[in-house]
């Protein structure tokens, strides 16, 4: 089921630090928000709907069906996020915006009207001396004598299309165009005196999205979900409205008529991923870069890799913060040759499929293949 979730007011997605009214005095929003935040949101809806007594769920006590899908505090249940984008509403019609992959550069200080894209250079492995963890990963090269840096913003459809054939995207979204930010000064109060409290002012980032601007959601494992309604989404409990609706994402043909031609392909990541060994897979031979995943042999050349990201939370049932985890950027990109299986292999397991070692179900993870 795809559902399109526009905000009703200003949302608050808060990164994975653990923040309490006095103790600190700044809560740092982020984005793109973590795909946690609105599992979380799905699952109380749920349970809202189906079984609307939250003491019980805290002791376990709801009915199969509810649990089936929803878990436990303590487990998870079927309920799948199969994929998670920003997206926007065009002439009635649910379009995904993407992040921009780490290895779309500019010329430093420049405008994102001319654009590069970094390709691994394999003939440069023995003539430049770095600290890779492996001696066949190769450095992502472009052919200039100006400093370059990373771009900011995200791809429209079309562009990011684009870009999964091997192509330059031709333009970029800037957030400005999607939504703002909003920083609130509130105050810790205490509770007994209803008075506030001394030395516990605080400011919160807020986002305040653009008209038609929202989150495009495919969940899995639910039944009888209602086709609308409204959620309690983010930190501050705001509201959300949420529809059944269809959203196109990029030609895969055109994409797989690309790799063809070489054996070689990149995956990027749409959201946060976790492994258990940092930033690479755990099916990748930390040596070799050789790896096998669901009967596959891949060789990893090279990576384009954002600032990771903490991801943490709150424990609702617990009272506590949730353990933070580092995870891979969005917008991280993974280059691969392909050593034994076939291209329609490679697609069933990274086209939008999630490979992320914890948290698959939350939505961690999926990526998306492109050729370069």
């Amino acid at each position: 089921m795809k559902i399109f979730i526009e905000p009703n007011d200003v949302l608050m997605f808060r990164d994975g630090k653990p923040f309490s009214g006095g103790d600190d005095h700044y809560a740092r929003g982020t984005f793109p928000p973590s795909p946690s935040t609105f599992y979380g949101a799905l699952r109380s809806k749920i349970l809202s709907e189906k079984y609307p007594q939250y003491e019980s769920f805290k002791d376990g006590n709801v009915p199969e069906d509810v649990k089936k899908e929803i878990g436990t505090p303590s487990e998870q249940g079927s309920l799948t996020l199969n994929n998670f984008l920003i997206a926007m509403r065009t002439d009635g019609a649910i379009h995904p915006i993407f992040p921009v992959p780490k290895d779309v550069v500019k010329i430093k200080g420049s405008d994102e009207k001319n654009l590069f894209l970094l390709k691994p250079e394999e003939s440069l492995n023995n003539k430049i001396s770095c600290n890779f963890p492996f001696a066949s990963l190769a450095p992502l090269w472009l052919k200039t004598e100006s400093p370059i840096e990373e771009v900011n913003g995200f791809l429209s459809l079309q562009a990011m299309s684009t870009y999964l054939c091997g192509n330059v995207p031709d333009e970029i979204v800037k957030s400005e165009c999607l939504y703002k930010k909003d920083e609130r000064v509130g105050i810790k109060k205490v509770r007994v005196r209803k008075a506030a409290a001394t030395g516990a002012l605080y400011s919160v980032e807020y986002f305040r999205f653009e008209k038609d601007v929202g989150f495009a959601v495919e969940l899995s494992g639910v039944e009888k979900f209602p086709p609308e309604g409204l959620l309690r989404l983010g930190g501050d409990h705001r509201s959300a409205f949420y529809q059944e609706s269809s959203f196109i994402l990029p030609d895969k043909e055109k994409v797989k008529n690309k790799i063809k031609d070489t054996g070689k392909f990149k995956i990027v990541f749409l959201t946060p991923a976790i492994f258990y060994k940092g930033w690479m897979p755990h099916w990748i031979d930390a040596e070799s870069g050789i790896g096998t995943l669901n009967n596959i042999t891949l060789k990893l050349i090279s990576a384009a890799l954002g600032k990771s990201v903490h991801i943490g939370g709150f424990d609702l049932v617990k009272k506590t913060p949730k353990d933070m985890k580092k995870a891979v950027s969005v917008g991280s990109v993974f280059y691969f040759q392909l050593e034994k299986g076939s291209i329609d292999e490679i697609f069933d397991v990274f086209w939008l499929k999630s490979i992320s070692t914890e948290k698959q179900n939350e939505g961690f993870g999926i990526t998306i293949i492109g050729g370069y």
